[in-house]
């Protein structure tokens, strides 16, 4: 099992972005790890939805006033208010899947469920790297090679044990429907070690992930789906009934379900 294996299966999506909003393809080499690159130029605010990924972002003003921030994996919906004071401001990101960032980083990821303050710890001395990048590149498309090249400077030794990948496949093709202790029994694990491990590699807890990876692949078939049904959704995805899933969806995001499969058949 692999981080190519589970690139090849899983691609989460952000929530509906407007026109300032575009993603760039990481280079091949890079491609089981990032997600993407992306930029966001919209004067307005933004709503983050948990997609299951962790970002680097460079949030720059038209002053050229810039700082640096590492995201880590969120688990709930939360609006990202534009700054009225900092006009022309750009975000300027890298995203990981949840299980690059342990090849990547410094350390465990335990701690940075929900957290935007952990960039020198967990990628010491990346900050201003990233930002001379920046500011040496002539422009955007200019920056993501030096990028990536930095990038594949700083990746190590995958330390993620091969039985955590297969963990994370069999969670993904099971649609977050697979009970923890059952995931341990199948894989041979200690339940606490593998939990240890979701926490120090990805993040989260294996029971978190699975949650998110959950809500994740519904928003996909929703977005995605012309023949999106609610009911059939209740049967594959494990719920007692609609008003069960109804109710797991809105936990995890800002609007109705309804909305978007109403919206999805457009």
């Amino acid at each position: 099992m692999s981080a190519e294996t589970l690139a090849g299966i899983y691609f989460p999506l952000t929530a509906n972005q407007g026109s300032g909003y575009h993603e760039i393809e990481a280079c091949p080499a890079l491609k089981p790890w990032i997600r993407c690159f992306w930029v966001y130029t919209e004067q307005c605010d933004q709503i983050v939805i948990p997609d299951t990924c962790m970002d680097i972002i460079l949030c720059v003003d038209e002053a050229g006033r810039s700082e640096i921030f590492f995201c880590g994996i969120n688990d709930f919906t939360f609006t990202s208010l534009n700054d009225n004071t900092r006009p022309g401001i750009r975000l300027i990101g890298i995203r990981f899947y949840f299980w690059a960032v342990a090849s990547f980083c410094s350390g465990s990821l335990k701690n940075v469920r929900n957290t935007q303050d952990q960039m020198d710890s967990i990628f010491p001395g990346w900050a201003e790297s990233l930002k001379q990048a920046f500011d040496e590149a002539e422009s955007l498309e200019a920056l993501w090679p030096k990028w990536e090249a930095f990038l594949l400077q700083h990746q190590h030794a995958d330390p993620i044990p091969p039985v955590l990948y297969e963990a994370a496949e069999r969670i993904i093709r099971r649609k977050g429907v697979l009970a923890i202790a059952e995931l341990a029994d199948e894989l041979g694990l200690e339940k606490r070690w593998m939990e240890r491990k979701f926490l120090a590699c990805y993040g989260v807890s294996g029971k978190r992930l699975s949650l998110l990876v959950r809500y994740q692949l519904i928003w996909q078939a929703c977005l995605q789906d012309h023949d999106f049904n609610v009911q059939d959704t209740v049967a594959d995805y494990g719920f007692y009934d609609q008003a069960h899933l109804l109710n797991f969806f809105k936990k995890y995001h800002s609007q109705r379900l309804s909305f978007f499969s109403k919206t999805a058949k457009r």
